[in-house]
């Protein structure tokens, strides 16, 4: 890493774009609308004129806004089944339609909300299933899109069809705005009638624990509780807290026929009484996700009161700090939880009294290294490259973005130290990944420093492991956005692939990458430290990566 790049990155700051736009009057055809109470035809939309994005009781809320695999997830995520309709938030203007990076085709309407310009957007969208123009004035509620699970969805394929859906303020997603929570922008707005023959799909609202459920937290073994009928599952061996969630699963979901409890397993969270398997009826249908979302949504929401350890659905694990990450493909529907939900509670002893004593959770280290096996990203590092005790890192940084593969991490961070701890270079570049102090503390888009206490010691240092691999994605991951933008924006040019773009970018400033409208140029430094810096990182990957020859 160039360090008189990286000074040239800060000295640069952030490139801010301003779009100013005129609203027109848009008339949506009856046909293409939801029932909305505002009037069509609105140049500005003001608090109250805007809508959800989709009828109620067609989706189910699911991934919500914030941290998500080491990274901000910006958005809020609709499950539904593919096709369903997806309308206009609110009035405005469509400034974009096509491919974008992971999001398959996205749309992005520009919206005035009382003088200031707000973005809204939708991704995961298939072109057919389009029904908008860019340039194109829409009204609140018309009909866009419909959902689809085109581009980077968890899982692939049509059991992953969502709408991720992004509000950007301040300026918009083209006008130097910021990705706010889209739910509490949009509360105080009307929502959507389901059309005629729109999918039934259960209603999005995630139960919580009161209203007349009797749970507090603590509460021993559930006894407020009617015991878990004997035809749906037993308590034997399970501890309090397991036989607690249990007993409100049942109460909660009657739809629920099956609780697997204690049991023999290799791994110690069945055999100690501290998990249960919530099998879901019909989990391949459309309702049957939706079933599953809703449980897992609802043991996250309650975690505190339910002593919730982790869960995993879907081949999908969340602790109960909301933190989530894709588990290894282990080959079957079971195996990969894809038809029940595993929720492991803290334990909290056996109802005789018998001590278990407490259950101390680092939930940087349960990302890696849960109980039910690792919890890691990208696996086709090839585990004879990099050094084993750094194997799990470089494989969960490879889950930050989708634009960062793991070989590619560990590639560029054999290019940069060797794998030697320790390192600072003349120009001051520090430890494995050989960041630079202000870069290193320098804030990403999610308001944290680029590097982050990742292996949960309780500090932040270039000099672990952990912390400087997943800072090391981290920075690239917020490089390939930029360029990734700049890419579509038609300002950056990548023939070779954007890959080598992120690498550039992380050499040279990805600022130099916009300059040159591509690959850096100019300047005896790229020629001579830029390009090979990127040619050997590229041709180390493949030679790391267990699928490419």
């Amino acid at each position: 890493m160039s360090g008189a790049a990286r000074a040239t990155t800060a000295a640069l700051g952030a490139v801010v774009l301003l779009i100013v736009l005129l609203i027109f009057a848009g008339v949506a055809q009856e046909q293409n609308c939801a029932p909305s109470t505002s009037s069509k035809g609105s140049s500005s939309a003001s608090d109250g004129t805007r809508t959800m994005p989709m009828a109620e009781g067609t989706y189910t809320l699911t991934s919500g806004f914030g941290m998500r695999w080491g990274t901000t997830h910006q958005g809020q995520d609709f499950a539904a089944a593919p096709k369903t309709p997806i309308y206009a938030v609110a009035d405005g203007v469509v400034v974009r339609v096509g491919a974008a990076s992971g999001f398959g085709i996205w749309v992005v309407i520009d919206h005035n909300i009382d003088g200031e310009i707000v973005s809204s957007v939708y991704g995961h969208m298939f072109a057919d299933d389009v029904e908008v123009e860019q340039g194109q004035s829409v009204g609140i509620g018309q009909l866009i899109a419909g959902v689809g699970y085109n581009g980077q969805t968890v899982p692939e394929g049509p059991d992953g069809a969502h709408l991720h859906l992004e509000i950007w303020t301040g300026g918009g997603r083209f006008g130097g705005g910021t990705a706010v929570d889209p739910m509490p922008w949009l509360q105080g707005g009307s929502a959507p009638t389901s059309p005629v023959g729109s999918t039934d799909v259960a209603p999005s609202t995630t139960p919580t624990l009161g209203g007349g459920t009797g749970i507090e937290a603590g509460a021993a073994a559930g006894a407020e509780l009617a015991p878990m009928p004997a035809s749906i599952g037993s308590e034997r061996g399970l501890q309090v807290d397991t036989i607690r969630l249990a007993r409100t699963i049942v109460q909660q979901f009657p739809q629920v026929r099956e609780i697997g409890g204690q049991r023999e397993d290799p791994l110690p969270d069945h055999p100690s009484g501290r998990a249960i398997d919530i099998m879901i009826p019909d989990p391949t249908s459309g309702q049957g996700k939706a079933l599953g979302d809703r449980i897992a949504d609802f043991v996250i929401t309650n975690a505190a009161a339910l002593r919730i350890d982790y869960l995993i659905w879907r081949q999908t694990y969340r602790s109960a700090t909301g933190e989530s990450n894709l588990m290894e493909d282990r080959g079957g529907t079971t195996a990969n939880h894809m038809d029940h939900v595993h929720v492991t509670t803290l334990g909290g002893g056996y109802p005789d009294g018998t001590p278990i004593g407490p259950v101390t959770t680092d939930s940087a280290r349960a990302a890696t290294t849960t109980v039910c096996g690792p919890a890691l990203g990208d696996t086709d590092l090839d585990h004879g490259t990099v050094p084993e005790e750094l194997l799990a890192w470089y494989q969960l940084g490879g889950t930050v973005c989708p634009q960062i593969t793991s070989p590619l991490l560990a590639a560029q961070g054999k290019q940069e130290s060797g794998f030697r701890r320790g390192l600072t270079s003349p120009a001051g570049a520090q430890g494995l990944a050989q960041f630079l102090p202000g870069t290193a503390t320098a804030l990403a888009t999610d308001g944290q420093p680029y590097v982050i206490d990742a292996d949960g010691n309780g500090v932040a240092s270039v000099w672990d492991d952990g912390d400087a691999i997943i800072g090391q994605a981290r920075y690239m991951c917020g490089i390939a956005d930029k360029v990734d933008t700049w890419i579509s924006e038609g300002k950056v040019v990548a023939p070779n692939g954007p890959a080598e773009l992120y690498l550039a970018g992380y050499n040279a400033g990805e600022y130099a990458v916009l300059h040159s409208g591509g690959f850096p140029t100019g300047s005896t430094d790229y020629e001579i430290q830029t390009r090979p810096y990127v040619a050997n990182i590229l041709a180390t990957a493949t030679q790391m990566t267990t699928t490419l020859s």
